[in-house]
């Protein structure tokens, strides 16, 4: 009797481990932590609830696609060149990726602005008058900022790499603390950089930021029932929606992070096809 009653449990948590969500269930977004930390996807979220959708719970870190593989998401949302997001595509996890919005690089610098970039437009011209200058510019080792910084060097005229031109071989708030004691320019995620700013007490500054190339592009991807039994494609694909609609879009634009007036968040639905749009 006890071993056909546990058999029984057994079939049943199966059963139910293939169910799909229920409409009452929240929505299970898994996004990389840039749009976490700066409060922009809890605004959306709230937004989203506001105009009629459903409920939203957000978990944010790298191993986003570790999440959906386990089950654990419904939706994810990362930059769009993450290496993980190409192979969750083609092995079948995850629905054609949707361009939802951009993060901002920046080039940061010290506040005394030996080379007099700060507000300039173009990242290149700001590359070029800090060669000009000799002012010391510090590579970031992440790989993609510095192959942004290669592609700014060859733009700026391919100025001669002497010793104003620095690559410590350090990255991410190594490579600012290499910045500030030699008080160079770098570049980095505007977002996280404001993180390292406030605790550390960073003297470094936003310098460069308006032009799109320091723009970087996400994407939200629908995680498929096929491959991932129980996930709620519906309410995936329905948070999608509202994330492309004209009213999703333009508060991404007119966000702001506490304590910042900059842009630092950027509209892309436009970059996909018309038939992924809803407006």
């Amino acid at each position: 009797m006890a071993i056909t009653l546990r058999l029984l449990a057994l079939a049943l948590s199966a059963v139910f481990a293939v169910l799909p969500a229920s409409a009452g269930d929240a929505l299970r977004l898994a996004i990389v932590n840039t749009p976490k930390i700066s409060g922009l996807i809890d605004d959306l979220v709230a937004d989203y609830r506001v105009s009629g959708g459903g409920d939203v719970t957000v978990y944010g870190g790298n191993d986003v696609y570790d999440k959906a593989r386990a089950g654990e998401a419904d939706l994810v949302i990362s930059h769009y060149g993450k290496a993980e997001v190409e192979r969750f595509v083609l092995d079948g996890f995850g629905a054609w990726p949707r361009m939802v919005f951009a993060n901002q690089l920046a080039i940061v610098g010290p506040k005394s602005d030996p080379a007099g970039i700060r507000g300039l437009t173009s990242a290149a011209e700001a590359l070029r008058k800090i060669a000009a200058a000799q002012a010391p510019f510090a590579v970031n080792a992440l790989p993609g900022v510095a192959y942004l910084s290669e592609i700014l060097w060859l733009q700026a005229g391919s100025p001669a790499k002497g010793a104003w031109y620095l690559d410590p071989g350090v990255a991410k708030g190594q490579a600012m603390t290499f910045a500030e004691r030699s008080q160079a320019y770098s570049i980095w995620g505007a977002i996280p950089f404001q993180r390292f700013k406030e605790k550390h007490a960073s003297q470094l500054e936003l310098m460069v930021t308006a032009d799109p190339l320091l723009q970087r592009v996400m994407a939200a991807v629908v995680v498929k029932a096929e491959k991932v039994p129980g996930v709620d494609t519906q309410g995936a694909q329905a948070f999608v929606s509202y994330l492309l609609s004209a009213r999703g879009q333009a508060r991404i634009a007119a966000f702001r992070s506490p304590g910042s007036d900059a842009q630092l968040w950027w509209p892309a639905g436009r970059n996909n096809s018309s038939e992924g749009l809803d407006e």
